[in-house]
């Protein structure tokens, strides 16, 4: 019965150690030729069951932005990850994604023996606001992205800017449309000295002719690679 116990144990410490994965999917159901490569191949596995509790702990850190991160997972499976024809690939696709989810981890799911590249990281997403009749979705927006350092300028009535080195203002989320925890996150985020950061989203053009994020579309928020 000790040895019993014994075995059990060291089974349950190889389990909250990352030592023993499987994939977040069940692979008995894999279909396409990527899933199964991914069920075939241990490292790849571990990868993708690293990957999902990556992305299950992001969506809680975002909160209201959840769904926003959803549709970009998605992008990214049918982008990034089934256009992998190798297990090469599949490899350095799973890697960079985890990496760049990585700041929206809490230390229990942090990854701590793989070593991950440097790249643009997220660092948290602007939801679309949600008075939909003050900021009406444009289905004409283009993409818009900036880079630059992100100024709280709550109190001069704007709300967070990103400023380019060459001086241009380009208006991340108004005032009027800040919640929480877009609020705090962004302050804190302003308050890094020396942090550059790359905005991505759609753009709308103000009444001056300046551009700025649209307040109706999900805005993500990518701290540089170092």
């Amino acid at each position: 019965m000790r040895t019993l116990q014994c075995v059990a144990a060291l089974i349950a410490i190889f389990l909250l150690d990352g030592t023993v994965q499987s994939a977040s999917f069940p692979c008995d159901k894999a279909r396409s030729a990527v899933e199964k490569a991914i069920c075939g191949n241990p490292e790849l596995s571990t990868l993708d069951e690293h990957l999902g509790r990556y992305y299950s702990a992001a969506r809680s850190a975002l909160k209201s932005a959840d769904s926003c991160l959803v549709n970009d997972q998605r992008n990214w499976l049918r982008a990034r990850r089934d256009a992998c024809s190798d297990a090469g690939c599949l490899r350095q696709a799973y890697l960079r994604r985890l990496a760049e989810l990585d700041p929206l981890q809490p230390g229990v799911t942090r990854i701590k023996n793989i070593e991950l590249p440097s790249v643009k990281a997220l660092v948290w997403i602007v939801p679309p606001a949600l008075d939909q009749v003050a900021a009406p979705v444009n289905k004409q927006a283009k993409p818009l992205v900036a880079q630059g350092a992100i100024f709280n300028e709550v109190s001069g009535g704007d709300g967070f800017v990103l400023r380019a080195r060459d001086g241009k203002r380009t208006l991340i989320v108004p005032l009027m449309f800040l919640e929480s925890p877009t609020t705090e996150n962004l302050a804190s985020l302003a308050q890094v000295k020396g942090a550059e950061y790359e905005v991505r989203g759609y753009s709308e053009v103000s009444g001056d002719g300046s551009a700025h994020f649209a307040p109706s579309r999900c805005v993500f928020v990518y701290r540089a690679a170092p």
